[in-house]
């Protein structure tokens, strides 16, 4: 603990690269010896430290570090420093390491297993949101781990899509651990967390600035074996997920648009640039499939789900009238689950009415309501109010 407190605070220094604070660390032999160098000393152990730089970390508060460090352990946050064994090895061997990773949830083999980026636009069009959907569903039937943002469009849909099919899930945010941008994607935010894990290199409380959004995609790429740019225009900050994932040596997909399609610019251009097109999860499968120990199947047993595909499943909520309560149906549902289902009548109910109906704490109906929606047991309606679909 006594070390995590100043790595704590080297992470929350703003205004220096991600990169110097690696560098200072493992060259003066830990963050402690860089809280408590000189600033000539810092200028001496890094001659690429900036001027500027070692000015920003003359700052020793330790108020912030110190209410990070109080948030994680109130809210069981794991801190995993670059120096720990348990810091994903292949973020670690790129150019610009985070130097502290802050995780919620349960982190997922990823090392061992077939981590596959999907990323596109926020201002995806409906053939966007079908296919990152479709790609994130088959890549996590395929036994894949999904990683992305949790932004609209593409990110969210492809995110969406692997949850409902089971898998692991790994969100990178751009903001701080505690921060859910948009917000009102607070149900995905929570279902990763849940089925996965949220990550981020900003400590709790952190003030973050859009820049650090670009910042977030070295994260992104840097975990995967590979990148799949499912929609992207020419200059966006998709591009830039391709861009890092190819300065990390990482392999780079592209699915092919409309050539007028300004949504598909990008991934058109990566395509004649040498990314290779894919049109679905098989491709991607194939060019590990050698590779068995990054699967939970045995050789051979990696199979794509053939589904007539339904964007509207995962574009639009379908409202359907609940069937009469049968108790029994649902015994096998962990417990709040169980509850909620049984509470939902043939009326749809607000988040609050389900409280009161089952004596639940807000965010185990929250929670419960989140997994339920993605196993398809419940949908959302007008004003948050929710009812059984089947």
């Amino acid at each position: 603990m006594a070390r995590l407190k100043y790595w704590v605070w080297l992470s929350c220094v703003v205004g220096v690269r991600p990169v110097m604070k690696v560098r200072l660390a493992r060259t003066m032999g830990g963050p402690e010896a860089v809280f408590f160098a000189k600033k000539s000393e810092l200028l001496e152990a890094e001659p690429l430290l900036t001027d500027t730089e070692a000015n920003k970390l003359m700052d020793k508060s330790m108020e912030r570090p110190s209410k990070a460090l109080s948030y994680c352990q109130e809210h069981s946050i794991q801190i995993l420093t670059v120096q720990d064994a348990d810091y994903p090895d292949r973020l670690r061997q790129i150019a610009d390491p985070p130097p502290v990773l802050y995780v919620w949830g349960k982190l997922p083999p990823v090392d061992d297993r077939a981590l596959i980026a999907v990323v596109g636009t926020r201002k995806a069009t409906p053939y966007g949101l079908k296919m990152a959907g479709v790609m994130g569903r088959d890549l996590a039937l395929g036994g894949a781990i999904v990683t992305s943002g949790l932004a609209e469009g593409c990110d969210g849909a492809a995110m969406e899509a692997a949850l409902r099919a089971g898998g692991l899930s790994v969100g990178v945010l751009g903001t701080a651990i505690d921060e859910v941008y948009p917000a009102k994607n607070r149900w995905l935010f929570d279902a990763v967390k849940a089925q996965g894990a949220v990550i981020s290199e900003y400590a709790p409380g952190m003030r973050t600035f859009p820049s650090d959004f670009k910042q977030r995609n070295r994260i992104i790429s840097g975990l995967s074996l590979g990148v799949v740019i499912v929609e992207a225009p020419l200059h966006s900050g998709t591009r830039n997920t391709a861009d890092h994932a190819l300065e990390q040596n990482r392999d780079v997909f592209a699915v092919p648009g409309n050539a007028d399609a300004p949504a598909s610019a990008g991934c058109n251009e990566l395509i004649m640039q040498g990314a290779v097109p894919v049109t679905g999860a098989a491709a991607v499968l194939r060019a590990y499939s050698a590779r068995s120990d990054l699967f939970p199947q045995e050789p051979g047993e990696i199979h794509i789900k053939k589904e007539i595909d339904k964007p509207k499943d995962i574009v639009y909520i379908d409202v359907t009238e609940a069937p009469p309560p049968d108790p029994d149906r649902w015994k096998d549902l962990p417990e709040p689950q169980r509850k909620v289902m049984e509470a939902l009548t043939g009326k749809d109910m607000h988040a609050d009415e389900l409280i009161a109906a089952t004596g639940l704490s807000a965010p185990e109906i929250l929670s419960a309501l989140t997994m339920l929606q993605l196993a398809g047991h419940v949908v959302q309606g007008d004003g948050k109010r929710y009812s059984r679909k089947a």
